[in-house]
């Protein structure tokens, strides 16, 4: 054994050469239905592993076709659910409303707000009807909690909406139960506030604010505020009351305008 591999040792080079003259001998004289059986064996082997890839990509992105259907019919039932919850939430909004009786001798037409301007608190809102649909300059404008403001501005399929927390805008109130009349005001820096009302007044924390009627804007008995609290030292002529609105004017969606059957 030792001589065997000291010879192949030693003619290791020779060996190799020969083998390789050999075998390309053999492929030289193979017959011409052999050599095709080696070629083809050879571009199986050669070709296998790239079909296999081959495959494997076209599942990929098989799987990604269904990943990215999946998705869209999952945003798309998404989008279904949010519009059906909303159609739902309002629904009951006017369900709700359905038990408001209107003043006598005036209708509701249902308003939708458009925008709404604001600066750190929303003065108006832009509604989506105008003077096509009977809508004109200070007819009053609630929503199922009460009085939101009144309309300022009219064009044929627009109108302008001057809300409660506007500055500008005074309402003439009274408190429901002792039938105190004062005035409904809003400033930035005091928020909502019953003025004018004189320090014997009887009118406690708790109180419901209500449209007196007076001025001929809005109708008597519209709800505008509780009281929150109420202040007043002795020798004041006039009582410090500040007011909690009904309508919490940063949530108005859904608005009705008043309009007397007399138009």
């Amino acid at each position: 054994m030792k001589w065997t591999s000291t010879i192949l040792g030693r003619n290791r080079r020779f060996i190799g050469f020969g083998t390789a003259v050999f075998l390309f001998f053999l492929i030289t004289i193979l017959s011409s239905t052999v050599r095709p059986f080696f070629g083809n064996v050879s571009s199986a082997l050669i070709l296998y592993p790239f079909a296999e890839l081959k495959g494997y990509v076209a599942g990929l992105q098989s799987v990604a076709d269904e990943n990215r259907r999946l998705k869209n019919s999952l945003v798309e039932t998404s989008l279904q659910l949010s519009a059906l919850a909303e159609a739902r939430r309002e629904n009951t909004r006017l369900r709700e409303f359905l038990g408001f009786d209107a003043p006598e001798h005036f209708r509701v037409v249902p308003v939708k707000i458009v925008s709404l301007r604001q600066q750190v608190y929303p003065i108006a809102a832009v509604i989506n009807k105008g003077s096509s649909d009977s809508l004109a300059v200070d007819q009053p404008v609630i929503n199922r909690f009460g009085l939101v403001g009144r309309v300022k501005e009219v064009m044929p399929h627009f109108a302008t909406v001057q809300l409660l927390t506007d500055p500008t805008n005074a309402v003439s109130g009274r408190v429901a139960e002792s039938r105190q009349f004062g005035i409904v005001r809003f400033s930035p820096a005091r928020g909502m506030y019953f003025d004018n009302l004189p320090a014997d007044a009887e009118i406690h924390s708790g109180d419901l604010i209500i449209s007196s009627g007076l001025g001929g804007v809005y109708p008597a008995g519209l709800s505008i505020a509780i009281v929150d609290s109420v202040y007043a030292a002795k020798g004041d002529i006039l009582k410090q009351v500040w007011l909690k609105p009904t309508v919490n004017l940063y949530e108005i969606e859904e608005l009705y305008v008043l309009i007397s059957d007399t138009l």
